[in-house]
């Protein structure tokens, strides 16, 4: 008994006419209806009651038509499996991340995806937070993972959540204190990232807000070089509490809420309509969503003079 068969039988049993039925499956009449003769033979029943104004589907023929129908749905499913796992034994994925995304999160997330599917080429790229959405959406990645909210039309999704804090060394009187007021950096020298950066841009409305101006700020443009003036006590910074989160600050380094707080950030993860994504797409999001679906920073490595900031 072949699939092609079972295909015949259930479009003679949807469309109630050998003549429809050989139509849409276009085959001629007499060869569908030799088809369905040598299926009853070998079942030993009649399938189809045949009139010279209709057919009517047997009380057995309903029978046999269900389970060619569960069998030809297992047989799309098993094609559907092949054909994906084909796309994971080939092929490319594409994806951009912000600079203290790929810090902290790509290195283990990527290994695990190398080791699982070794044939897939990868290209993991740094860039702007609104080049990664615009990417997205216009096809040019695969995925992407950026700060929200996102209104573009792409699919997003919220990987974790990241706050801004002040970062001091264990040796600064901040270190004893468990909140820190915004208005008690005034006298301090401030590490930040330059302004070409959207944390910098975003904690520079956050000081608008607040009619806070710092006194002295020293402009490095890397998180790693931020960590280490600060565990040098000359200076404190405001910078995202993701390092702490992930165990991977260094141990001089402290970090306090600050009092009011700036604002919270959604790390979310961008990818393309259902339809449109790739096998490889698929699976590397879905280690992402493994990922942050358990405590953040379980097992992160955290390389400071590497991490570039966003």
């Amino acid at each position: 008994m072949e699939l092609r068969t079972l295909r015949y039988l259930v479009a003679v049993a949807d469309r109630l006419s050998f003549t429809a039925a050989a139509r849409d499956l276009n085959v001629s009449q007499p060869a569908l209806s030799q088809q369905i003769k040598q299926l009853e033979a070998d079942l030993g029943m009649q399938l189809f009651a045949r009139t010279p104004h209709r057919v009517v589907v047997t009380q057995g023929g309903r029978l046999v038509v269900d389970h060619a129908r569960r069998i030809l749905d297992g047989a799309g499913r098993l094609h559907e499996a092949v054909a994906a796992f084909r796309g994971l034994e080939r092929g490319r994925l594409r994806l951009a991340v912000t600079q203290s995304f790929n810090a902290l999160h790509v290195t283990a997330v990527l290994s695990a995806f190398v080791r699982q599917y070794p044939a897939i080429d990868v290209t993991v790229l740094e860039w702007a937070n609104g080049a990664i959405i615009a990417g997205v959406a216009e096809g040019a990645l695969d995925l992407g993972v950026a700060f929200g909210p996102v209104e573009a039309s792409v699919a997003a999704q919220q990987l974790y959540q990241d706050r801004l804090m002040l970062a001091c060394s264990r040796a600064h009187p901040f270190a004893s204190r468990e909140t820190i007021p915004l208005g008690a950096l005034a006298g301090e020298a401030l590490a930040l990232l330059t302004a070409d950066y959207g944390t910098r841009r975003a904690l520079d409305r956050f000081f608008e807000m607040h009619a806070f101006t710092p006194q002295r700020i020293i402009e490095l443009d890397t998180f790693g070089s931020i960590l280490k003036m600060v565990e040098t006590g000359l200076c404190v910074s405001v910078m995202p509490a993701s390092p702490r989160e992930a165990g991977a600050a260094p141990d001089g380094v402290l970090f306090r809420p600050l009092d009011p707080a700036p604002p919270v950030r959604s790390i979310q993860l961008l990818q393309q309509p259902t339809a449109a994504r790739s096998p490889a797409a698929m699976a590397f999001a879905a280690l992402l969503q493994a990922r942050f679906g358990r405590a953040l920073g379980d097992g992160d490595a955290f390389a400071p003079e590497l991490a570039r900031p966003v």
